[in-house]
């Protein structure tokens, strides 16, 4: 079967709906679970459709609840507040009668502030012609990635036996597109491994449980070239089976997009 492109999993989220019937196609699986990047970005889709467009997206705080299969769920979408300047919204993802992951959506108007800290820049890495290509390969590596062009820069690659601590590089997406908007960031934020996979020698699950991503508005427009955005991701700590890390993305000129911080399984 043909591969199913991002924007159209997207157009499936219409606006002023409260509840949509979808279904994520065998391309967009990570093992048994959906594409975490995807079920969030499409929480997010369904959110702004309830949010007037003056209003952006600050944070968004992610709990998948249980793996989310290739069978038909149901994304429900409402506003919990509208306040003066910020509008909170829920969206829930059902399947099979169990809920699957919850989100919950900030979003707020620009604030005229004294307050000013410059964001982080990006650590130096090799640029993308000089950093290495990462294939797709069939039955090896996740099939989600398909869609994606990854250059790895910093750190050891998944399963190599040495590192864990960090990881770094660039990706896009692969789909022609020249317009990506805070969805597609979701998407581009998720779709790297998690450091400690580079402490393994053999390949291992990973699943996530929480995740927080803040969004920064740097007078940006509504949508970003699909060129390279940078990545880099280090793990704060990891005992017991569990991982916190924290990771950033950067636009193609180099400016800071979005915060992330997770908590991670590992079955190794």
């Amino acid at each position: 079967m043909p591969d199913t492109l991002f924007a159209t999993l997207l157009e499936n989220i219409t606006e002023d709906k409260n509840s949509y019937s979808l279904r994520l196609s065998p391309d967009w699986m990570q093992g048994r679970a959906g594409f975490g990047g995807l079920v969030g970005a499409l929480a997010l889709k369904a959110m702004r459709s309830h949010v007037v467009p003056a209003r952006k997206v600050r944070s968004l705080l992610i709990a998948f609840v249980g793996p989310v299969g290739p069978e038909k769920f149901t994304l429900h979408a409402k506003v919990l507040r509208a306040g003066k300047s910020v509008t909170q919204v829920e969206a829930k993802l059902i399947q099979a009668d169990q809920v699957c992951c919850t989100a919950l959506g900030s979003f707020g108007e620009d604030r005229d502030s004294v307050i000013r800290i410059q964001p982080a820049a990006c650590p130096a890495m090799p640029p993308p012609n000089e950093a290495m290509e990462l294939p797709y390969i069939e039955g090896l590596t996740p099939a989600f990635t398909r869609h994606f062009a990854y250059r790895w820069a910093l750190g050891e690659l998944p399963f190599s036996g040495q590192g864990g601590r960090e990881i770094g590089g660039w990706i896009q997406f692969r789909e022609p597109t020249d317009c990506l908007t805070e969805e597609w960031l979701v998407a581009l934020a998720d779709a790297w491994p998690t450091p400690v996979m580079g402490m393994l020698s053999a390949p291992a699950a990973a699943s996530t449980v929480t995740w927080e991503l803040g969004f920064v508005h740097l007078d940006r427009d509504a949508c970003t070239q699909n060129d390279w955005w940078a990545f880099h991701c280090a793990a704060d700590s990891a005992e017991r089976g569990y991982v916190h890390e924290r990771a950033a993305i950067w636009d193609p000129e180099g400016r800071l997009a979005a915060f992330s911080r997770q908590t991670t399984t590992v079955f190794a």
